[in-house]
């Protein structure tokens, strides 16, 4: 396992009075993939708002790449390697997945992202459907692109939300096969997720948090369920 890429020590958060994490540490290295697990939709979104500077109520340390982030707002956080993957601010769906993929980097692009080619490796669904407009994809497809966006800004450790809930049984080998393609490559993923056995069988360390506490869990790597 490469060097640390992602460390939070004490972080505590929360909304509106309400404590959404109380005491979380973690370490994620370069190429291993961190699972955050929770059952209330409301407070995987709190937990992202925290982890990427849009909650402000904090206190704590987030360390991307050795380099204080605790009190950065969102805007700078992308600048140190971390983003959020997410088709909802990825994608310009009137345009075709190929277009999307050669739109103008976005400014917090870091230098070596990879190339079109490179993409395409990675991603075969992509390349199959790159003169389809975004509205033709199903939502996995659509979340592979979102991806393979943040992937040309040469953003490093990834933030995926809800990745089980978007992917049709038809995607799921292949999602699973990306991750660890990207794990290979070096990549750091964070997977804030709601499906437990999905998480479990994916990830390297994986927190189930409830009652804003998170409590190092068990992981077992075996081929997944398809029902959620």
């Amino acid at each position: 396992m490469g060097k640390t890429a992602l460390e939070i020590r004490d972080l505590h958060a929360w909304h509106h009075q309400t404590p959404i994490i109380q005491n979380l540490n973690l370490c994620a290295k370069q190429g291993e993939l961190i699972a955050l697990v929770s059952n209330c939709k409301q407070s995987q979104l709190s937990l992202l708002d925290s982890l990427l500077g849009h909650n402000p109520n904090r206190t704590g340390s987030i360390r991307i790449h050795q380099t204080e982030a605790i009190h950065l707002s969102a805007q700078h956080v992308p600048h140190l390697g971390m983003a959020l993957s997410s088709k909802e601010n990825g994608l310009i769906f009137g345009l075709s997945c190929e277009e999307n993929l050669l739109l103008p980097l976005a400014d917090h692009s870091l230098g070596g992202g990879l190339s079109l080619a490179e993409i395409y490796e990675l991603f075969p669904t992509l390349k199959q459907h790159k003169d389809a407009p975004c509205t033709q994809l199903s939502p996995g497809e659509q979340q592979l692109l979102a991806l393979a966006r943040l992937l040309r800004t040469g953003v490093d450790i990834i933030v995926l939300h809800d990745l089980y809930h978007d992917f049709c049984p038809a995607i799921h080998p292949l999602a699973m096969t990306l991750l660890q393609q990207l794990k290979q490559r070096g990549y750091t993923l964070i997977l804030n997720e709601s499906n437990r056995p999905f998480a479990a069988t994916v990830a390297d360390k994986m927190y189930y948090i409830q009652n804003a506490t998170a409590q190092l869990a068990q992981v077992h790597h075996q081929t997944p369920p398809i029902s959620a």
